[in-house]
């Protein structure tokens, strides 16, 4: 009789309230959020923990539920959703024949922990008018936060920063669009 070592399961989750002011779909400028992309080590289901500047743990019993890209896609679907009502955040794919105005596009490279709670979330994004074809704006980032140690309190941090660039992103699409 062999001997399984028993997995959790994580997902990040917006930390938001939902907005009160809604408006019909047809009068909103309409921003398509596109698939996220990662770096190819946050690609594989298992959680990452940073042991070192060079060295990374892949965690085989903390799983992420699902794929991190998407997850990531829809917590900040969610998030600029409900810190911008008057607009409409689609995630990719959606329904044809639907046009989005704009365009969202993320880069993650970075989005670990380490064993003292130390996340570091990096890479880039950029806003694009799908009309003249041509960036709007976007930047590059790179947050810290010093959270709880282990895993849960990795996942917590991390969608903290998650929110953080959320914010980020719509004082700018705010200020431009």
């Amino acid at each position: 009789v062999g001997c399984s070592s028993r997995s959790d399961y994580y997902r990040l989750h917006p930390r938001l309230l939902p907005a009160q002011e809604v408006r019909p779909l047809h009068t909103r400028h309409i921003v398509g959020i596109g698939e996220v992309q990662v770096a190819d080590y946050l690609q594989k289901e298992s959680l990452a923990t940073r042991l070192g500047p060079g060295r990374i743990k892949i965690n085989d019993t903390a799983l992420w539920a699902g794929s991190l890209s998407k997850n990531i896609q829809r917590v900040l679907q969610v998030n600029l959703s409900r810190l911008l009502p008057s607009r409409t955040f689609l995630a990719y794919p959606w329904e044809e024949p639907l046009s989005d105005d704009s365009r969202l596009f993320l880069t993650v490279d970075r989005f670990d922990g380490d064993l003292n709670g130390t996340v570091t979330f990096m890479g880039h994004w950029s806003l694009v008018d799908r009309k003249e074809d041509r960036i709007v704006t976007g930047e590059s980032f790179r947050y810290i936060r010093q959270g709880s140690p282990g895993t849960a309190g990795i996942v917590e941090t991390q969608s903290r920063l998650l929110e953080r660039l959320s914010r980020r992103i719509a004082s700018r699409i705010r200020s431009r669009i």
